[in-house]
């Protein structure tokens, strides 16, 4: 549905582009958690998508009408207004009308919990609530590609996972999404697919199940260095292991080999400082991925 090519964008006075040969393409129903550190250049894609800012080189191509939602970093309501002013004014402008603009206006109110607060005017709305103001009015617009830029900061873990809901039911219905959070663990669970922005370009663009794996590994570690005897028992298991300062990261295993290896630790006289077994973390990918950064 959007195709990017060889997109690039400097500010006027900086020395270094903040977007450079960006290739993209993005289908419906999907949803794309772009990751970067700040100044990797994530608002400004998201800036050019929402033609806030033009491109100075390459090109953005819609294969569908180009028909934006979209829920920014900083607030964009009007503060001396009521909630169900704000979301009036906002369907006006949206051109909503009739029973389409009643099941909008409905199906928002109850997706971000604002219908205790209609009354209430926006500057008198806590920190969270404004911010399920902000996604209201987002997801408002009848779009079929929506943009979230940090739409979460500030708010409750309860009404930060209605808001997740939300999203991943645009995604059911076929919309795209493109999501961007520091909140790690938000990426994860609604994204499907993975872009790495790093200084302006494009680090990784993958499939999230590629990236994390689809069986679970183990790592460990130990408060000064892991026993003598681990790599023989790693040999004797067959084990591919990467050996970390204090310890391993074991990529697969099977019930057997986690069995054995428990057994070895309890029989140590040092306990691990750390085990963990799973799928790794987004965000522990992303920190070794970008160098260790935040």
């Amino acid at each position: 549905m959007l195709e990017l090519s060889h997109l690039a964008y400097r500010y006027p006075g900086a020395t270094q582009p903040a977007l450079n040969g960006i290739d993209l393409q993005l289908q419906a129903g999907q949803c794309l958690g772009l990751l970067g550190s700040n100044g990797a250049g994530k608002t400004t894609l998201l800036s050019l998508l929402s033609g806030v800012l033009q491109p100075l080189d390459g090109q953005i191509v819609w294969h569908i009408e180009r028909r934006l939602g979209l829920v920014p970093q900083q607030l964009a309501f009007y503060a001396g207004l009521k909630v169900k002013e704000n979301l009036a004014l906002f369907a006006d402008l949206y051109g909503l009308r009739g029973a389409e603009r009643r099941h909008c206006m409905e199906r928002c109110i109850a997706t971000t919990a604002l219908q205790d607060k209609l009354e209430r005017r926006a500057e008198r709305l806590s920190g969270g609530e404004q911010r399920r103001l902000n996604f209201a009015i987002g997801l408002l617009q009848p779009a079929e590609l929506y943009l979230f830029d940090e739409a979460t900061v500030g708010v409750d873990a309860a009404s930060r996972q209605l808001l997740l809901d939300a999203v991943q039911q645009l995604v059911a219905e076929g919309k795209a999404v493109i999501y961007t959070s520091h909140y790690l663990d938000e990426v994860e669970q609604v994204a499907d697919r993975i872009l790495l922005l790093h200084e302006g370009r494009v680090q990784l663009d993958i499939d999230k199940h590629q990236l994390l794996g689809e069986q679970p590994g183990l790592f460990l570690e130990w408060p000064e260095q892991a026993p003598d005897a681990l790599p023989a028992l790693l040999a004797e298991l067959g084990l591919n292991a990467e050996h970390t300062p204090n310890g391993v990261r074991i990529a697969t295993l099977d019930v057997e080999q986690l069995l054995a290896i428990t057994r070895f630790i309890a029989a140590q006289p040092q306990t691990p400082s750390l085990l963990r077994f799973g799928r790794p973390s987004l965000e522990q990918l992303y920190l070794r991925l970008n160098g260790g950064r935040l």
